[in-house]
């Protein structure tokens, strides 16, 4: 094997460690999100909800089941079954985002496992080449500037990390503010032409997809400021989900004050992504930087332990 592969695939195998350290804590949150579902489906069934409905239905299909029922009337048991509905989507959609996370961390893991069965047996094919040498000022010197290349490339690889969690949370604020961008349109058209039942559902489509993936950016979020944490990354970042607080109100009561709070309330949700996306963006280009810096200090290691071997 030669030298510049077998370099190539020690720093690789550097992740190792971390990965299967997160993977074990990931497991642990897995773990600790599948029971808060299951906590919140027992209460659900103490409170007598129709937990079978809530788990396979939209939101909006549960509210027009409830408008059928009771006529369009508000009642208490309408309000707790939206609640718990919305309460369960966000659960879920925790428990998935996670589990892809997982499977994300599993293949990776067993790749550099591989790799790293290549490394060892190359590395005891050379340790028999240079068994016989005694440890001298240079090879001290040597080993020295291994261990800093070790720790910054440790570092490039918490940095790659917190950019791929950062890049994340910015592909599902695009999407949920696509969504946003359509119900908004849905809104505005529901406002001034009266669309009635169609138009309601048109854009109630587009705002459970906003939904759904606004749960995905806040679990999403909290493995950023995860990432963030582990490299001592100032940044911050919060995001409060989707405000659906007039959705009832939109078909209860159909009049064009209730239309143009709805687009309101969509028009703020879409400003607070876009505004979080920007911020996220910032951090990409410090992370990025930050990168360059080590991968540069990185080569000018290798550059002294190469005149090390040249000179030895």
């Amino acid at each position: 094997m030669e030298k510049k592969t077998l370099i190539e695939i020690k720093n690789k195998l550097i992740k190792l460690p971390l990965l299967q350290d997160r993977l074990e804590k990931l497991q642990d949150e897995i773990s600790e999100a599948e029971n808060n579902v299951q906590l919140l489906l027992d209460k659900y069934e103490k409170e007598t909800l129709d937990v079978e409905n809530l788990k396979k239905d939209s939101l909006s299909v549960t509210i027009l089941k409830f408008v059928g029922k009771y006529e369009g009337k508000v009642t208490k048991e309408t309000e707790e079954m939206l609640t718990a509905k919305l309460e369960y989507d966000r659960a879920i959609g925790r428990v998935n985002e996670l589990n892809n996370e997982k499977d994300s961390f599993t293949n990776r893991i067993a790749k550099l496992s591989k790799e790293r069965e290549l490394y060892e047996k190359e590395l005891k094919r050379r340790e028999e080449l240079i068994k016989n040498k005694s440890a001298n000022a240079v090879s001290e010197k040597y080993l020295k500037l291994e261990a800093e290349q070790n720790l910054l490339t440790r570092q490039i690889v918490e940095t790659d990390e917190a950019i791929k969690a950062a890049k994340k949370v910015i592909d599902t604020a695009n999407c949920t503010i696509k969504n946003l961008d359509s119900a908004e349109e849905w809104a505005t058209y529901d406002a001034w032409t009266r669309g009635g039942i169609f138009s309601y559902l048109a854009k109630y489509d587009h705002i459970d997809e906003a939904q759904e993936n606004a749960n995905r950016l806040q679990s999403q979020i909290k493995d950023l400021q995860k990432e963030l944490k582990d490299i001592d990354n100032i940044g911050d970042v919060s995001f409060y989900g989707i405000d659906s607080t007039t959705r009832a109100m939109d078909l209860w009561f159909d009049n064009i004050f209730t239309d143009m709070a709805v687009r309101d309330r969509i028009r703020d949700d879409n400003k607070r992504l876009r505004n979080l996306r920007d911020e996220i963006d910032k951090i990409v280009v410090s992370l990025e930087k930050s990168k360059a810096q080590l991968s540069q200090e990185i080569l000018d290691i290798e550059d002294k332990k190469n005149e090390l071997i040249i000179l030895s």
